[in-house]
């Protein structure tokens, strides 16, 4: 079953549909070969808004509504920052100790300093005590700009913003007063695909793997792309994400069947293969299971 908001972002750009390449011959014609199957028309003109941040909203409510039904424990949010949730908090601590913690310490210094010389302690006193807090604030300046240094040398992870969350409410056992937030799947929106997006979705997976702090949360892809061969740079990966889910995965088995029937041309024919091969291992998914798996979470 397909996306139900698919229709408001679908259309024809210059006479191409909005998820074909222009400069790809055969993106184009298996484009237009898709859009006769979903029934969009040659003259329906794309979301003057960009489709990227549209797909994200559209989905984000629709995938909201059907969890309020099948699982209302779950919450649906829109460009969250991994270290929003309990897994990957821990990441939060570098940026918390980039801040100034000598700042604390200086002004009891100060403080200090003015409560002696309001209460008249002897001057000579007052010296030494000058003295000695002179050295403590230069001993502690020293220390946090060796912090420093060796903060920088260690680095901060930079992590891309989920394009969109679904998150579940969970007891903290630390503070039992405050809830923590447990995100179950993180999704990575991409209308179409092109090398270099599919390498972010990749590296944003791999990354969740390797910093997480237990269970890894389901993540996952969701595309628009017809060609099989960009579905595969995904698909067919090393575990960076679980599955790619298509807006329309039985309009895109009817077009390539279209576009791949009545030719010899073993190019062609390989366009098939590798898409059956990736429907049938079920690298690529449809739009409908996506709500129903995560439902289960």
């Amino acid at each position: 079953m397909p996306a139900p908001f698919l229709s408001s972002l679908c259309g024809y750009r210059e006479g191409r549909p909005n998820t074909s390449d222009k400069n790809d011959k055969g993106s184009i014609e298996l484009g237009t070969i898709f859009y006769e199957k979903i029934g969009i028309s040659p003259h329906a003109t794309p979301p003057v808004k960009a489709v990227g941040n549209l797909m994200a909203e559209l989905m984000s409510t629709d995938l909201q509504e059907s969890f309020q039904v099948d699982a209302p424990h779950l919450v649906v949010e829109p460009e969250r920052s991994f270290t929003s949730f309990e897994q990957f908090s821990h990441l939060n601590a570098a940026r918390e100790l980039r801040g100034d913690m000598a700042a604390g310490v200086v002004r009891t210094v100060n403080a200090i300093r003015n409560f002696s010389r309001m209460t008249g302690v002897e001057q000579s006193l007052q010296h030494q005590l000058n003295e000695h807090l002179d050295n403590l604030q230069d001993e502690v300046r020293s220390t946090e700009d060796r912090r420093r240094e060796l903060l920088d040398l260690l680095g901060e992870e930079s992590l891309l913003k989920l394009d969109i969350t679904v998150s579940r409410e969970m007891s903290n056992p630390t503070n039992p007063s405050s809830s923590l937030q447990h995100l179950v799947a993180g999704l990575s929106l991409k209308w179409t695909l092109r090398t270099d997006r599919a390498q972010d979705c990749r590296s944003q997976g791999s990354k969740m793997a390797a910093l997480r702090r237990g269970r890894m949360p389901h993540f996952a892809a969701v595309t628009m792309e017809p060609r099989p061969a960009m579905l595969a740079l995904l698909g067919r990966g090393s575990g960076d994400i679980d599955c790619v889910y298509h807006l329309h995965l039985p309009a895109l088995a009817a077009a390539i069947d279209e576009y791949c029937s009545g030719t010899q041309s073993k190019a062609r024919q390989g366009i098939r293969d590798n898409f059956k091969r990736l429907r049938d291992q079920r690298r690529v998914r449809d739009y409908d299971e996506l709500r129903d798996y995560v439902a289960t979470l």
